[in-house]
């Protein structure tokens, strides 16, 4: 075996060190997509969660990921193995495999990333319009529904304290909301645009309780949040955290080429040292 200087040596047991690290990663999610994917039975217990909706495939969502854990898995597993053994035997034949598959993971990676921020604009149109949509079509403007998508805008605008996508009016066009329940007067917003006492009790046990009993029929800045749109309110959420997303994703991306390069570098050594 050849004989490695002080800074190679670093540089390999770094490498094995790592790439142990992903090996076993690897292995526990390949094996937990096999166990999802052969043990079924328990599997369709836990579509018991969307009986309320025959349009939630509960069971097909936990197989897609199943097959996502064991295919991610299993790469991981077979680069882990080849920067492992690479790595301690000084194997030039596997730390080139090595190098080579995690090299085209990283082009892949800025690919994706490129690819993303170039569809960032068409996929906020298009997600914005799904939403529209679904409000015309399917909600219901009920504090006390079941019904998914209404139950879910309804808690996003009490989290948020805001009113429709883009506007209020996007209600305007809502075909399943009864906007004169109990009353002859019509609502201008949903309910759940109104300003609460208690938004937590709301989030927590649907307990509806506005500042003014009188919003919906007539809103104004003081007792709703019919001017603060949610997709505005989301947006500034998630940017706020978004920072930790893109810090992990940097960290490993840099890891990753920091990897190629040590595999480069003990590859040249061991190159050099074999035509001696």
């Amino acid at each position: 075996m050849v004989e490695l200087s002080c800074g190679k040596k670093m540089m390999k047991y770094l490498l094995f060190i790592i790439n142990f690290i992903f090996f076993v990663l690897g292995a526990a999610a390949f094996g937990l997509g096999i166990w999802a994917l052969a043990d079924k039975n328990k599997m369709n217990v836990l579509t018991k969660i969307g009986a309320a909706s025959s349009n939630f495939d509960v069971i097909g969502l936990l197989e897609s990921a199943a097959i996502v854990l064991l295919v991610g898995g299993a790469c991981i597993l077979v680069i882990g193995f080849f920067g492992c053994c690479g790595a301690i035997k000084q194997s030039q034949c596997l730390l080139c495999l090595y190098a080579i598959f995690l090299l085209l993971i990283v082009i892949l990676e800025i690919a994706a990333i490129a690819i993303a921020a170039s569809f960032r604009g068409k996929v906020t149109t298009e997600v914005k319009s799904f939403l529209k949509e679904s409000i015309n079509s399917t909600y219901q403007g009920k504090v006390d529904t079941n019904e998914e998508f209404s139950l879910g805008l309804d808690y996003a605008q009490v989290y948020f304290q805001c009113c429709g996508i883009d506007s209020y009016t996007d209600f305007y066009g809502a075909t399943k909301w009864n906007r004169t329940v109990n009353t002859s007067v019509t609502m201008k917003i949903p309910p759940t645009c109104c300003k609460l006492i208690d938004k937590d009790a709301f989030l927590k046990d649907q307990k509806f309780d506005p500042i003014d009993k009188n919003c919906p029929y007539d809103p104004n800045d003081t007792n709703s949040n019919m001017n603060k749109p949610c997709w505005t309110s989301i947006e500034d959420y998630l940017k706020s955290r978004i920072g930790v997303v893109i810090g992990i994703a940097a960290g490993i991306l840099v890891l990753e080429i920091l990897c190629v390069v040590f595999a480069c570098c003990i590859i040249s050594t061991l190159r050099a040292e074999s035509v001696k």
